[in-house]
């Protein structure tokens, strides 16, 4: 399990919870939400990250938690309010500023959350030409679920039926995937949903028939009721016991080669909550 990661996203907006605190709370995979591609320019969302709001703080923040355990630090693209807007910019241009601004501030990689019906060609070169620039660079993506149909297997999608992702998963492109598993009750599989938290080893066993094996997935659930309108803690009745079986539909599924995880929105929201997810599971991820 040792290419496990703990992953969470710390909101840019939010000032409660720096990269350090969240690596000492145990993710080890700190996914910065969001960073901002405009054209060919690269940025953070906004123009700062709240919690440590100068260029100089970031970059000593996210030093730090490498020290305190963090593996990997990516800065995130895209997300509801869509950051991620290339327009016409040449792939290799674009990939060039992404893996220098990455450099300067310490992160080790990039996380494309795209939630907009996209150019999957585009992205697909992109990350090619993010890997030939830097071969090390991790990348990542965070798709959406949905069906054709119930009970078919599950598709990847960036926002309703779009498959954006498909050709750079299909390529191999994605070292990681951080599966929303949340906000669509649509798919079902095994006659549970996105509010059952039996979903959370349905929909891993699903993925695994149809993405690259080289792919490691992550699947993703939010921290608690407030950070998604649809998921497991807005079941009719969520039982007081809810993380540890959360940690328990990871442990069966942690076994797998295929196995990268747990990813949960956001740390911030965690961290609001006594951390109740992350201490649920790290001790799993961690062994």
């Amino acid at each position: 399990m040792n290419n496990s990661l703990m992953v969470g996203y710390l909101q840019s907006w939010s000032s409660n919870v720096t990269f350090t605190q969240a690596a000492e709370s145990g993710y080890n995979a700190i996914v910065l939400a969001f960073g901002e591609i405009d054209g060919s320019n690269i940025g953070i969302y906004d123009g700062f990250f709240a919690a440590s709001h100068t260029p100089e703080l970031l970059k000593e923040d996210i030093s730090n938690a490498k020290r305190k355990g963090a593996k990997q630090i990516l800065l995130s693209v895209g997300g509801a309010n869509n950051t991620y807007n290339p327009g016409k910019t040449p792939s290799n241009e674009l990939a060039k500023n992404i893996v220098s601004f990455l450099n300067e501030y310490g992160f080790t990689g990039i996380d494309f959350d795209l939630e907009i019906d996209g150019d999957g060609e585009y992205l697909d070169e992109l990350c090619q030409a993010l890997k030939n620039v830097e071969p090390s660079l991790v990348i990542t993506a965070a798709p959406q679920l949905n069906q054709g149909a119930h009970e078919t297997d599950l598709i990847l999608v960036s926002a309703g039926n779009c498959r954006m992702y498909d050709q750079a998963v299909r390529n191999n492109r994605f070292d990681y995937l951080f599966i929303q598993a949340y906000n669509n009750q649509w798919p079902v599989i095994n006659d549970t949903n996105e509010t059952d938290v039996e979903f959370i080893s349905n929909s891993f066993t699903n993925l695994t028939k149809n993405i690259p094996t080289e792919t490691k997935i992550a699947i993703g659930e939010p921290a608690d009721r407030q950070a998604a309108g649809t998921s497991i803690f807005t079941a009719p009745d969520v039982p007081n016991n809810i993380y540890q079986l959360i940690h328990d539909q990871y442990e069966t599924i942690c076994a797998n080669p295929q196995f990268g995880g747990a990813m949960v929105w956001s740390i911030n929201l965690d961290a609001q909550n006594e951390y109740k997810c992350v201490n649920a599971l790290k001790g799993l991820l961690n062994s």
